[in-house]
């Protein structure tokens, strides 16, 4: 099974962003998208037509008119156990904090997957304490679930955090980590 988990940047990108889903789509089973709008959802649905596509919708940024939703976009052919928000900070007028999920089976395994996108504020993506209980939350929610484990997504959260710790504590792999990832940005988000 293959997963992409993807900051789509509301689709500032453009063609680049849509060429690369469509470029992708052949070979992924799953997308999970944060940073989307509704709109977005749409019309990702019609590049992406032989998956369903689930929405779960966060906070109305006032100041750009847009709704921030997390959407995860499942080939058609896996069967869908489950799907949900999970919660990780309330306060959802001023900064995300929430993940998404579904649980699908796949050659007789459920697979649980959680697409994060994480408390943003502050934005130096250090431990707060709302950042420690979100990755509690995480690890609650999962702790009991069948199967495999796949958390992911834009965590806001630096690799060598205690609240980064505490996956890796409960047994998840970090990815960053193993494949020494150097940086999870590129230009577009240097440049703003």
């Amino acid at each position: 099974m293959r997963v992409i988990f993807l900051n789509s940047w509301f689709g500032k990108a453009g063609k680049p962003f849509f060429d690369f889903i469509k470029s992708e789509s052949s070979k992924m089973d799953i997308f999970c998208f944060m940073e989307f709008t509704p709109e977005l959802a749409s019309e990702m649905s019609n590049i992406l037509k032989y998956y369903s596509c689930f929405v779960e919708k966060g906070a109305f940024f006032k100041p750009f008119k847009i709704t921030d939703c997390q959407v995860i976009f499942t080939r058609k052919n896996l069967e869908i156990l489950s799907s949900g928000r999970i919660n990780l900070y309330t306060d959802f007028l001023v900064s995300t904090g929430f993940a998404s999920y579904v649980v699908v089976k796949n050659g007789g395994e459920n697979i649980n997957i959680v697409n994060v996108h994480g408390k943003s504020i502050p934005g130096h993506k250090l431990d707060t304490p709302a950042r420690l209980k979100q990755s509690m939350t995480l690890i609650n929610f999962l702790k009991d679930k069948s199967g495999l484990k796949i958390i992911g997504g834009d965590f806001n959260l630096m690799p060598n955090t205690k609240s980064i710790a505490l996956l890796e504590e409960a047994g998840y792999r970090n990815l960053i980590r193993d494949f020494d990832i150097k940086e999870t940005r590129n230009r577009l988000s240097w440049e703003q």
